[in-house]
């Protein structure tokens, strides 16, 4: 996308996994911070600066994925995940446009996900598309489907457009630093792979 990488995996075995994941997510807590209305754990984990009991379970679900990322990347060894969050959205509810900071990469795993009726996350060019007034902005959206999971740079604008069906749209984010910072946030990758 805009000359920025953005990879896609997709699990295998996706419907066993779905029910794992599934089972082990925490109840549904809805938050409501700044314009968005959502069901997120996000300031539960990020205040404890601990990852959530999920999180050893989607780690190992997501391995082989790591394992392809890391080896396309020619990255060192070592790969941190400095948080990892579900986030659910029901009819009209949506995530403003945002974006991770200049960690490293960030990462959506689509969880409840229907792509005839749900939007896959709409990314926002860091580009100006040209020169002179009235420059249009680019927007890039994956073609994604249930149990695919991917990652881009954590410094790209995106954003969850508003669920417009009945059915909830269920993700799981995660951010991954290359370099090691607070051992007590982090969970190396490396244990896993």
């Amino acid at each position: 996308m805009f000359s920025v990488p953005l990879y896609k995996f997709s699990v295998p075995n996706w419907e066993e996994e779905k029910k794992d994941i599934l089972k082990a997510l925490p109840k549904e807590k809805r938050v409501k911070e700044y314009e968005d209305d959502i069901y997120t754990d996000f300031f539960d984990n990020s205040r404890s600066r601990k990852l959530p009991s999920y999180a050893d379970l989607v780690l190992d679900v997501l391995s082989p994925c790591m394992e392809e990322f890391i080896q396309i990347q020619s990255s060192p060894g070592w790969l941190g995940v400095d948080a990892m969050w579900y986030q659910t959205e029901y009819r009209g509810q949506k995530h403003m446009l945002h974006n991770h900071g200049n960690i490293g990469w960030s990462s959506v795993f689509y969880i409840n996900f229907d792509p005839k009726i749900h939007t896959s996350t709409k990314f926002l060019s860091p580009f100006n598309s040209g020169s002179g007034i009235g420059n249009i902005l680019q927007w890039y959206q994956p073609d994604v489907k249930e149990g695919d999971f991917i990652i881009f740079n954590s410094d790209i604008p995106h954003e969850a457009l508003p669920n417009e069906s009945d059915k909830k749209r269920t993700i799981i984010s995660m951010n991954f630093q290359t370099q090691q910072l607070s051992p007590v946030k982090q969970y190396q990758l490396n244990n896993i792979l």
